[in-house]
């Protein structure tokens, strides 16, 4: 979680709404009051996504979110609101913003966005990155107003278990170790968003790798992912040479001849990719869309 390559600044001292209210850094908090209150945060979300304490525990080190420059609205001893920040060299990355239904109505998200911004500000970063599901529109005018603009949009997609039949025959697939994994993610050259970051993927662990050579010269490229016990998930496909939807399949239906038995959850797919049109005929489908957010700060 920290910010290396920089001066990591002071933690920032609670700061007064009103002589009730306060907006408390976040690493004041356990871990399981921050996960009770997120989750009465998300209670009627548009996407719910409960988390239990140690989900949040993993997600707070999978992306270098800093407690110390995250932040908790009280007021007395009630937690009104939560607003979370990942810290890289490159970016800070907004993250786990909820009001609780409470303190709704009286302006807390735009109040703990402005103090990310300022700790933001403080650390040096040449940007702030977030993520909002589509549709969520309350959330992304905050985001506008807070001088945020849109990056694109995202797909957030599935595929249950079920075995693979058919695999092309003549292509060479090469498993590679975690290690080689971990190279190969350093060498890509497409969009990255947070979640799939080569440091979020180190983070998160159990990672695994195939390389695919085509035959008859119809291409190249390689798939990083992580393999836990019940799901597969963190799809990265780079495609090096070659027919980008055929090497992106025989990737796809060499990982699913190989773990027919998981669930296949994947963040963040852009829809113009190749690998995504492989995606679908493999039997991938929609589970919601977001909004990729950035905000400069220069």
């Amino acid at each position: 979680m920290a910010h290396t390559g920089k001066k990591h600044p002071p933690t920032p001292s609670p700061a007064i709404i009103t002589p009730k209210m306060m907006l408390v850094p976040a690493n004041e908090f356990s871990f399981a009051q921050l996960t009770d209150a997120y989750n009465r945060t998300r209670v009627d979300y548009i996407v719910p996504m409960p988390m239990n304490e140690r989900k949040m525990r993993d997600y707070v080190h999978n992306y270098d979110i800093d407690l110390a420059q995250s932040v908790v609205a009280v007021e007395g001893d009630e937690i009104l609101g939560l607003a979370m920040l990942g810290v890289r060299e490159h970016a800070t990355w907004v993250t786990r913003l909820g009001v609780l239904p409470n303190g709704r109505k009286r302006g807390l998200g735009w109040k703990m966005m402005q103090v990310l911004i300022e700790n933001s500000r403080a650390l040096g970063v040449p940007e702030m990155q977030l993520d909002v599901i589509k549709n969520n529109t309350p959330a992304e005018q905050l985001f506008l107003k807070c001088g945020f603009r849109h990056k694109g949009e995202v797909l957030v997609v599935r595929r249950p278990p079920k075995p693979v039949n058919i695999v092309t025959t003549g292509t060479y697939i090469e498993a590679v170790s975690y290690r080689d994994s971990l190279a190969l993610l350093k060498t890509r050259a497409d969009h990255v968003s947070w979640l799939t970051d080569a440091r979020s993927m180190e983070n998160a662990g159990n990672l695994a790798g195939l390389v695919a050579d085509l035959p008859r010269g119809r291409g190249k490229g390689w798939l990083v992912y992580q393999n836990t016990v019940f799901q597969l998930g963190r799809l990265v496909f780079t495609i090096e040479s070659g027919d980008p939807v055929a090497v992106a399949t025989a990737l796809l239906e060499n990982l699913h001849w190989r773990h027919p038995a998981q669930d296949t959850v994947v963040e963040n797919v852009h829809p113009a990719a190749a690998h995504w049109q492989a995606m679908q005929a493999m039997g991938y489908i929609l589970s919601f869309e977001r909004l990729e957010m950035v905000k400069p700060m220069g």
